[in-house]
């Protein structure tokens, strides 16, 4: 049996790894060096597993993540096969390492989130894209303004949708942090993080933070205090961008929005062509479109996650989807009888968020591991900390 200072050191090394990785991906979107903070974090994760019969025994116990664990691998393993009716079967061979690595995410995810580092992981994640947010708003504040791809300077994901997911996803996180810690310096985070959301080129991760808050919003929390509060700070906003002209930016963005609609309808009108040549086991992993749209732009990605699942792996695999996300919405409404509003409203973001953009969410570490993966472990954890499935004691 390992002595308790190689336990302490192990669990601490783990989450050192761990924690690092999510920080700095938060950062560097798919940059190998971090994803190697990743292999890191899984090995010692593994180790724990291995010589830790008591920690093995409660993570499996764990019946949240049981079942999250077992519809998460029905949806990978399924559309790891689809490589097989593909022109490069072997692919499968990836696809499948990438879905472990996922499995191992959601595990470690869970563990730590239900153990005794819950609010450094948010806190990890939160200030990463604050971060981010910052040197975008102080280095390439034009482009992420203006462009729907980033410029080469930015460390985060190439398209500026995507950063918005970031951000929204960040308000989130810096919510969660402040209920459970109570200090208000954390909603310095909250502010750099909306105020760079609203600043973003893209309007759907706007909407979606809106609607998906607004969903699990409480009516408690309507009362005359809080009303006459949110309509100062909102006066705030709204005279700040009256001031430095980014009210009329807002303003044209959001007229814009119906000829993106249409721009939109017409890439899922050609998904759902292709979709209807192949209902059943759709045309395999690496299917894409190729095909150029009225607008004259040349497009590759459904922008939409469910038709990309379509796509690629038919009504088979949309069930497989259809039972992860369903499974991850009985957890979020669960969350709301718990009182984890802001958990609950992560999963909804990611679910509205999805509905106009993405082709897909398997691979190495990328976006996706924020907006689609870390918010389905959170729906997997417990409504408070339990120190004891990463106890030290345990051996």
């Amino acid at each position: 049996m390992p002595s308790l200072p190689s336990r302490l050191s192990l669990e601490r090394l783990c989450f050192a790894f761990f924690g690092s990785f999510l920080f700095f991906s938060a950062i560097f979107c798919s940059y190998t060096r971090v994803t190697n903070l990743f292999h890191l974090a899984a090995a010692c994760f593994l180790v724990m597993l291995w010589r830790r019969p008591l920690f093995r025994q409660d993570l499996w116990a764990n019946p949240r993540l049981k079942t999250g664990l077992v519809m998460a691998a029905l949806y990978l393993g399924y559309y790891s096969l689809s490589n097989l009716w593909t022109t490069n079967p072997l692919n499968i061979e990836s696809t499948l390492k990438h879905g472990l690595y996922m499995l191992c995410f959601l595990s470690m995810a869970v563990a730590m989130l239900n153990g005794r580092y819950r609010t450094q992981i948010y806190l990890a994640i939160g200030v990463g894209f604050t971060m981010l947010a910052l040197f975008l708003m102080g280095i390439d504040y034009q482009n992420i303004m203006s462009n729907r791809l980033m410029s080469l300077q930015s460390p985060g994901p190439q398209n500026v949708i995507d950063v918005g997911g970031y951000f929204a996803v960040g308000v989130l996180l810096s919510l969660m942090v402040f209920r459970d810690t109570g200090r208000h310096a954390v909603l310095v985070l909250t502010l750099v993080l909306l105020v760079a959301l609203m600043l973003t080129q893209s309007r759907g991760p706007l909407i979606a933070l809106g609607l998906s808050l607004l969903m699990t919003s409480h009516l408690g929390i309507f009362t005359r205090r809080n009303m006459l509060v949110g309509g100062l700070l909102l006066a705030i906003l709204v005279a700040g961008f009256a001031l430095t002209g980014m009210g009329a930016v807002m303003v044209e963005r959001f007229e814009e929005l119906a000829v993106q609609v249409y721009l939109r309808l017409s890439i899922w009108h050609h998904s759902l062509h292709l979709i209807s040549q192949a209902p059943f086991f759709g045309h395999g992993f690496d299917a894409q479109l190729h095909f150029t749209n009225y607008s004259g732009e040349f497009i590759t990605t459904t922008h939409s996650l469910y038709l990309g699942a379509l796509l690629k792996g038919g009504i088979a695999g949309f069930i497989t989807m259809l039972l992860l996300v369903g499974y991850g919405l009985r957890c979020a409404l669960r969350c709301v009888r718990e009182e984890r509003r802001p958990e609950a409203a992560m999963f909804l973001f990611m679910l509205i968020f999805y509905l106009s953009q993405g082709m897909f969410n398997i691979g190495n570490p990328g976006e996706f591991w924020y907006l689609f993966w870390f918010p389905y472990a959170v729906m997997m954890t417990n409504p408070r900390s339990t120190p004891a499935l990463l106890n030290p004691a345990q051996g």
